[in-house]
């Protein structure tokens, strides 16, 4: 039996293409994003000063830790709440001691990061330890 096309097999491809097209294709892979954090969410960002934030965001230390809230580490409130010095600050951010903060995983050493740098953010923690 030889088969010809006609107007009837045209109608039936022509239908069975369109509905497959308005049933849709395989889904789209589900784009994931690493959420970034708002100026809102950084709660108390605002009150870290331009030369100490400038420096926190440099050396990566806004990655684990914030201002009045826990991330990865403790908040900077938190640290000043230890009543550490500058000078042992300092020697802390270099050579991390991680049985001073069991709750929190081991911080890398920031041994690499100028010491006026890591001062200038000890300064600052200490100082916010005396508001």
């Amino acid at each position: 039996m030889k088969l010809h096309p006609t107007f009837s097999h045209t109608f039936l491809i022509l239908g069975t293409l369109l509905f497959l097209a308005a049933c849709g294709g395989p889904e789209a892979p589900e784009q994931r994003t690493i959420p970034v954090p708002t100026p809102q969410e950084e709660k108390g960002s605002t009150d870290i000063p331009e030369e100490v934030k400038s420096l926190l965001t440099t050396h990566t230390c806004l990655g684990c830790h914030r201002l009045d809230k826990k991330l990865v580490g403790p908040s900077y409130t938190d640290i000043a709440g230890k009543e550490y010095g500058v000078e042992e600050l300092v020697h802390l951010m270099q050579e991390p001691q991680p049985e001073n903060w069991p709750d929190y995983p081991p911080m890398a050493s920031m041994s690499f990061v100028p010491v006026e740098d890591l001062t200038t953010i000890a300064e600052w923690i200490v100082q916010l330890g005396a508001e």
